[in-house]
């Protein structure tokens, strides 16, 4: 998954049309968006949690770490991201009650294309598999 380089700066994380950069930079889909420091962090946890849920504890944890937040900061962040994905805002799906899954394989620079880590996006099943023509096998 992500790797942070000795500057302390994540390697891109690749998905559908999308790369999300360590400079918080959102690329894609002929956009190319500085995201605000939380949105970044957030998408970023979403990306390297392989698909697994995030809890919202979770993740207001790790995202505001320093202390009491509301739920709602978080809310209204993904309702931001999902703003900035656009067509693809489902990626981000919630669990009601639970938290977020992040249903589109994400890959590193430098992970081979044809090796991937799949979510299934009806049932959240997390499978390793061959890519070919754009499917996964799951197994």
């Amino acid at each position: 998954m992500a790797r942070v380089s000795e500057g302390g700066t994540t390697t891109p994380l690749f998905f559908a049309c999308w790369a999300l950069h360590g400079d918080g930079r959102l690329t894609g889909a002929g956009t190319d968006v500085q995201l605000p420091p939380k949105e970044w962090q957030v998408l970023r946890l979403l990306l390297v949690s392989g698909g697994v849920l995030m809890t919202k504890d979770r993740l207001l944890e790790q995202a505001w770490p320093q202390g009491e937040v509301a739920e709602e900061s978080l809310t209204r962040c993904i309702y931001s991201l999902r703003k900035y994905l656009g067509a693809d805002k489902g990626f981000i799906k919630t669990i009601y009650g639970r938290g977020y899954r992040f249903t589109c394989p994400v890959r590193s620079e430098g992970q081979a294309l044809d090796r991937m880590e799949h979510v299934c996006s009806s049932c959240g099943q997390v499978s390793h598999g061959s890519v070919k023509q754009g499917l996964v096998k799951h197994g």
